[in-house]
């Protein structure tokens, strides 16, 4: 892994599509018990076998910043096309302005669910998303924007008032293809993608890093052995219990959900795709049959490939071992949901501030 990056590993909380009063009291808890960070998935609609809720992210995010000091906020991830860029720009400044500078975009490029039962077009989403990007920066940075692309036109437009961050909120962008990887280097101030394995995250962040350090893109400005100005993050679930056997019993039905609309998570660990109905970006969309059809699929996923799937699970020092992988590949900062119920989540996040994050934060 190449020299030079941060030592400091953050550790930031994804909630669920919770109610409103859980969501509240799960932000005031994580930043209580030492994680750095709390996201929000920006959906229409919440990924689940019974119920689909869920409320506007930047919304959320924006109220949560009223109850809360020092935790970054941000989304995992927006994406450009049920919010004009001018409107995204403006949300997250506002979230940002609210919170006193602690927001985090993640902009991703779109999703089935959330965009196919609505009528929302996403052709050619990675050069619509590029654009965006573009368009978001100059509205967040320019005083006046004229602007002439593919998807946008902006003439005499401007935002204000401008994020407090400066030069503006960070810009996370998620992607483990090669496009969107790209996308990631030359505009992104952090890389987040999804359930990578430790030896593939670390061969792809070095491509991210390479094309970035290509464009002039250093902290310091000065290239050489200093990594590029990108944060090197990751999306990836997790259970921590006090027993691993309980950590497993917890982890299989919902890690089984989640791959099947991962398959190409399970191809690349060797086993026979069951079904690509359920792919995320491009295919699944919820209702009732669906999830039926969903939930048949997955009890005939065998419980070997959650073992070597790139969820992480199991007792503290089993949890603890996993993400020394990854830190060793160069993730920076983890994005993780905690695949229990509500119930189980206080537990299962002080459990894992107490044994996991003190471990790494200590040794920094």
């Amino acid at each position: 892994m190449r020299a030079g990056l941060p030592t400091e590993i953050k550790f930031g909380y994804e909630s669920a599509p919770y109610p409103w009063e859980i969501i509240r009291e799960l932000a005031i808890y994580v930043e209580d018990q030492g994680f750095d960070s709390f996201w929000m998935p920006d959906h229409t609609v919440g990924f689940g076998i019974r119920r689909w809720d869920s409320l506007e992210a930047w919304t959320v995010l924006s109220a949560i910043a009223l109850q809360t000091k020092r935790i970054l906020l941000g989304t995992c991830v927006s994406d450009t096309y049920r919010h004009h860029p001018a409107v995204l720009a403006q949300m997250a400044a506002t979230c940002d302005i609210i919170s006193r500078g602690r927001a985090i975009l993640g902009i991703g490029v779109g999703e089935a669910m959330n965009l196919n039962p609505y009528g929302i077009s996403w052709n050619k989403p990675v050069s619509r998303t590029i654009e965006a990007l573009k368009v978001i920066k100059k509205l967040w940075t320019e005083d006046v924007v004229d602007y002439k692309g593919q998807f946008y036109t902006l003439d005499g437009a401007f935002l204000q008032p401008k994020p407090l961050q400066k030069p503006h909120v960070p810009i996370f962008v998620a992607g483990n293809s090669p496009r969107t990887m790209k996308m990631a280097a030359n505009y992104g101030d952090g890389w987040v993608p999804a359930s990578m394995q430790p030896d593939e995250y670390c061969e792809k962040l070095e491509h991210v890093f390479e094309v970035a350090s290509k464009a002039g893109r250093f902290w310091d400005g000065l290239g050489g052995d200093n990594p590029p100005e990108i944060d090197p993050a990751l999306f990836v679930y997790v259970v921590i219990a006090k027993d691993f056997d309980v950590a497993r019993r917890l982890v299989l039905l919902p890690a089984k959900l989640y791959l099947l609309s991962r398959p190409r998570i399970i191809e690349r660990l060797g086993y026979p795709v069951p079904t690509k109905e359920f792919e995320m970006t491009s295919n699944l969309v919820f209702n009732s049959a669906v999830s039926r059809r969903l939930l048949e699929v997955a009890h005939t996923l065998p419980d070997e490939v959650v073992d070597k799937s790139p969820v992480i699970f199991g007792a503290p020092d089993d949890v603890i071992g996993r993400i020394e992988e990854y830190v060793d590949a160069g993730v920076r900062h983890f994005i993780s949901p905690f695949f229990v119920s509500p119930k189980l989540m206080k537990e299962t996040c002080k459990l894992f501030a107490e044994k996991v994050i003190v471990y790494f934060k200590d040794r920094e």
